[in-house]
């Protein structure tokens, strides 16, 4: 039998089979991109397989890389549940806790809810990530994330929910619009609306 890859090493695996970019993968997992480079090509060496294709401007798994990415990405998310038990038994909400929230909450709720946080539970080490819906739910997929802030007009498949609180939308219209004088409007108003709104993703 090969010699066992390290936990490093299974994480810029699947650092890479999601990014599917050196230099992200490298970012992701805070490490320089020849460090990651290199142990990718340790690990291939060890296993005598190749991972993943390469050419000068494309990354993409073999076979054995897709699969060897999810089933670290499930051994990943395993090691740091047993981390985090160990961590609860000590103290509640003491050691590394990773959070994905959307750019449209993140500004508005995390400055008092963070210092509540630091006063509460110092021992809490909170890694927070900002980013897309859909980005988010796919780190949460792979392990690397442990909690989202999100909406929910997502589709957020299996994950576990708690609802927080309720955001109301607001409409903005012209002084002497049609709307203007009203206290509530339904969806159906604004049918021929021309609107200003996010794009898709936020």
């Amino acid at each position: 039998m090969s010699e066992r890859p390290s936990l490093r090493q299974l994480e810029y695996v699947v650092a890479l089979a999601r990014t599917l970019n050196f230099r992200r993968a490298a970012e992701a997992c805070h490490v320089s991109q020849p460090a990651l480079s290199n142990q990718l090509k340790q690990l291939e060496h060890q296993l005598g397989v190749a991972l993943f294709e390469r050419d000068t401007r494309t990354v993409v798994p073999t076979a054995a890389g897709s699969e060897l990415a999810a089933g670290a990405a499930t051994l990943l998310a395993g090691v740091d549940d047993l981390v985090g038990a160990a961590l609860a038994g000590a103290a509640p909400l003491s050691g590394p806790l990773r959070l994905g929230v959307i750019p449209t909450i993140a500004p508005y709720l995390l400055p008092p809810a963070l210092t509540d946080l630091r006063e509460h539970f110092p021992e809490l080490r909170l890694q927070i990530r900002e980013g897309s819906t859909a980005d988010l739910l796919q780190a949460l997929a792979v392990g690397e994330l442990d909690l989202l802030l999100l909406a929910r007009e997502a589709e957020l498949g299996s994950a576990k929910v708690h609802d927080l609180f309720r955001d109301p939308f607001h409409l903005v219209v012209p002084l002497g619009h049609p709307l203007a004088t009203r206290k509530t409007v339904r969806a159906s108003d604004l049918a021929g609306e021309a609107l200003i709104l996010l794009e898709d993703g936020h």
